[in-house]
C-alpha cells in the first residue's frame, strides 16, 4: 500500500468543516490502496478520530481547542508581538493573504520536525488549505522529501484579496504562483472556482466536493413537526452571510401568522450572533429566532433529522470575490438528510446546480423566491430526490476521485 502524507492544521476533534472532510476522506483511502499519514494539531473537540492515532502526527496546539463559541475572526493564533501589527494590517486592507499568520507559529513547530518527517517516506502528499500554512508546509516539505504534491484549496488565497492597494494585490499572487509553482495537482471545491483557478495558476485543477458521511443518512425517519415549523441551520456566521439571514428575518415578519421557528446553532463569531438578534428584534420577530450555543455533531445530526426545512446562508451580496464558487461544506452535510434544503444565494452560485442535480432544495435570491420555496417546504410539496446522484457525492466516492488522482501523479512521476 502507498503512503500519503496529508498536511491539514484542522483534523478531529476539533469540530469544524475541514476537520469533517478530511477527518472522513482519509478513512476510506486504505480502501482504494493508500495509507494516510496525517499532520495535524493537537486539537480538542467532539468530532470521531476515525484512523489509529499512530497514523496521525500531532504537533502544536490549534487555535480554537480551548473556545467553542468564536468571538471574533482574524486574530485568533497569533502572537502577542505581532498583534498590533496585525491589527493595523487588517485595518488598512493591506492583508496578504498568501502570508498566513500560523506561518510564524504552527508552520515554525513543524518545520522543526523535518527530517523525522522525512522518516515516513510517503509516495506524495496533499495539503489542504485553509489556512494557508498548510500550503506553505506542502510546498517545503515537497522539495525536502522530492515528492509529488497536490494543494487542495477549499477556499483561494490571492484571488480572495480585496485589499486597496494594487501593489499589495501584486506581491500576494505572486507569492501565491511561487507556492504552487512546482505543485502536480490542483484540487478544490467545486466548478466555478476550478475554472478561475486553473487560468490563474496555468495548471491542471480538478474538483474534489466537501461531501457527506453516508453512514448518517437517515431518509426513512424524517417526520414533519404538525405543530411549529422548524427551518434549522447549524455553523458559523461570517459576514459575507448575513445579509441572506436578514433576506429570512424579513420574510419572517412577512409571515407572522405562521407557526415558524428559525433555529440557529452558532458557532459565532459573537459579532455576527448578537448582530442577528438585534436585527430580528427590529423585525419584531425576535420570539421566531432561537439562536442556541454549540453543541456536538450527534445532537446537530438529529436537530437537523427533525428539521422541516434545512436553511444555507450563501453570499447574497457578492461580498467575497467569486461569490458564485462559494460552496459550504454544509451544504454537502444535507443531501443525504430528508428535510428539504434552501439555500439563499446569488442566482449563478454553484450551489444551484448541485441542488438540480439531486433534487434536494431550492436556491432563491429575492423575497419572492424566497416566498414561493417556503410554501412549496411548508405545504409538503414533494421533491423526488435523485439518491443515485446524492451518493455521488458522498465521502467514500470522493475518496475514490483522490485517491485515483494520486495513482495518477504518481505514475507520471516514478516515470
Amino acid at each position: 500500500m502507498k503512503r500519503v502524507l496529508v498536511i491539514t492544521y484542522n483534523f478531529p476533534p476539533i469540530n469544524n468543516i475541514t476537520s469533517k472532510q478530511w477527518g472522513e476522506l482519509v478513512s476510506y483511502m486504505p480502501k482504494f490502496g493508500w495509507e494516510p499519514i496525517v499532520l495535524t494539531t493537537c486539537s480538542r473537540g467532539n468530532l470521531s478520530v476515525s484512523i489509529p492515532e499512530g497514523n496521525i502526527i500531532r504537533i502544536g496546539e490549534h487555535c480554537d481547542s480551548n473556545k467553542v463559541l468564536v468571538e471574533e475572526e482574524g486574530l485568533r493564533g497569533i502572537p502577542l508581538y505581532l498583534k498590533p501589527i496585525y491589527f493595523l494590517y487588517k485595518k488598512l486592507r493591506m492583508e496578504i493573504w498568501s502570508i498566513d499568520r500560523f506561518l510564524f507559529t504552527w508552520g515554525r513547530e513543524v518545520l522543526k520536525y523535518k527530517e523525522s518527517i522525512k522518516n515516513i517516506n510517503p509516495s506524495a502528499l496533499v495539503a489542504t488549505c485553509y489556512p494557508p500554512v498548510d500550503i506553505w508546509l506542502g510546498f517545503l516539505l515537497s522539495r525536502n522529501l522530492r515528492k509529488p504534491w497536490i494543494a487542495d484549496f477549499r477556499d483561494p488565497l490571492s484571488l480572495w484579496n480585496n485589499s486597496k492597494f494594487p501593489l499589495i494585490k501584486f506581491f500576494d499572487k505572486q507569492i501565491d504562483k511561487f507556492l504552487v509553482r512546482n505543485v502536480n495537482l490542483i484540487t478544490t471545491a467545486g466548478p466555478s472556482i476550478a475554472r478561475i483557478m486553473k487560468n490563474f495558476y496555468k495548471k491542471e485543477v480538478k474538483i474534489i466536493y466537501n461531501g457527506f458521511d453516508s453512514k448518517v443518512c437517515i431518509r426513512e425517519n424524517f417526520k414533519k413537526n404538525i405543530q411549529k415549523k422548524i427551518v434549522y441551520y447549524a455553523g458559523r456566521f461570517h459576514s459575507h452571510r448575513l445579509p441572506a439571514v436578514n433576506l429570512f428575518i424579513d420574510w419572517l415578519a412577512g409571515n407572522k401568522e405562521r407557526e415558524i421557528s428559525l433555529v440557529l446553532r452558532s458557532i459565532g463569531p459573537k459579532e455576527s450572533n448578537e448582530e442577528i438578534l438585534n436585527y430580528a428584534r427590529q423585525q419584531g420577530t425576535i420570539d421566531k429566532v432561537k439562536l442556541l450555543s454549540p453543541a456536538s455533531i450527534n445532537t446537530v445530526y438529529q436537530e437537523e433529522e427533525k428539521a422541516d426545512a434545512l436553511i444555507l446562508f450563501g453570499d447574497l451580496k457578492g461580498s467575497l470575490p467569486f461569490p458564485e464558487g462559494n460552496m459550504p461544506g454544509k451544504l454537502f452535510e444535507y443531501l443525504p438528510l430528508m428535510a428539504p434544503i434552501v439555500v439563499i444565494a446569488r442566482k449563478d452560485s454553484d450551489m444551484g446546480s448541485i441542488l438540480k442535480i439531486t433534487k434536494r432544495g431550492y436556491l432563491v435570491s429575492d423575497d419572492k423566491e424566497l416566498d414561493a420555496a417556503m410554501n412549496n417546504v411548508l405545504t409538503d410539496h414533494s421533491l423526488n430526490p435523485d439518491w443515485a446522484e446524492i451518493n455521488k457525492y458522498s465521502f467514500e466516492s470522493q475518496c475514490k476521485n483522490l485517491c485515483n488522482f494520486l495513482d495518477q501523479i504518481t505514475n507520471l512521476y516514478e516515470k
